[in-house]
């Protein structure tokens, strides 16, 4: 359970800043880029699929520098168990005066390459799936009940899930070999010396291993997202 503390309260307010921040920006950002259409006479710009790209990578952003130190931190915790030997608060402790408070944010950089892909393909592929397979129903006569409002966004979160490890793994790559070591070696020696000694493979070390355990969570978040939605008076996703 190394780890378990910066997990909790790192993915908590994570989680709320990205969803938060994605489902508030949509729908500004999409009156922005028909004003921008409008003004410069280019009709392409006003585009839904260009809004939720950009609504999910400042979400993504956002989440990255929430989540960094907390991520820093557990990774230090499961790489040198002894490190937090006293709780993960005082390891926590612990990395600031070894290393400063940059030392927890020294992995923004791998952080920054993990989370916008994850949070992009994520939400964006669940946005369009769900989309694409109610507008399929519709198409085809079914009514759409509280069953198709289950199944729907079930298949949809299990696709965009394994979207999302794919377009996310050489960032959770780099941003594990980072906070595993202390040091000066940016997230580009890192990059580098990946490179050199594996290849593009060496990116997806343990790809298989993330399709289950990062698949389960991504399908919860992503039904857990829907349902809050529609618990508050939004629209369900897609429709």
């Amino acid at each position: 359970l190394a780890g378990l503390g910066p997990t909790t309260y790192g993915y908590l307010f994570e989680g709320a800043v990205k969803f938060g921040i994605y489902e508030v920006l949509k729908p500004a950002v999409r009156s922005m880029l028909a004003w921008s259409a409008a003004l410069c006479a280019v009709p392409w710009i006003d585009s839904k699929l260009l809004g939720f790209v950009i609504s999910g990578g400042v979400a993504g952003a956002s989440a990255s520098v929430m989540l960094c130190p907390m991520e820093a931190l557990r990774i230090r915790l499961v790489a040198e168990p002894d490190f937090g030997a006293g709780g993960w608060v005082e390891g926590g402790m612990r990395m600031v005066g070894n290393e400063g408070v940059k030392g927890l944010f020294k992995s923004l950089p791998a952080m920054l390459s993990k989370q916008v892909p994850y949070t992009v393909t994520k939400n964006v592929s669940f946005d369009l799936i769900t989309t694409l397979a109610y507008s399929t129903v519709a198409a085809y006569g079914v009514t759409i009940c509280s069953k198709t409002k289950v199944i729907i966004p079930l298949i949809s979160a299990m696709l965009a899930s394994v979207m999302s490890c794919i377009s996310s793994q050489p960032g959770d790559m780099l941003l594990s070999v980072v906070n595993a070591h202390e040091g000066k070696r940016s997230t580009v020696d890192f990059a580098n010396e990946i490179m050199k000694s594996d290849g593009i493979s060496g990116f997806f070390v343990g790809i298989r291993e993330r399709f289950v355990h990062v698949g389960l969570i991504v399908t919860m978040q992503l039904l857990i997202y829907d349902f809050a939605k529609r618990l508050v008076g939004i629209a369900a996703t897609g429709l």
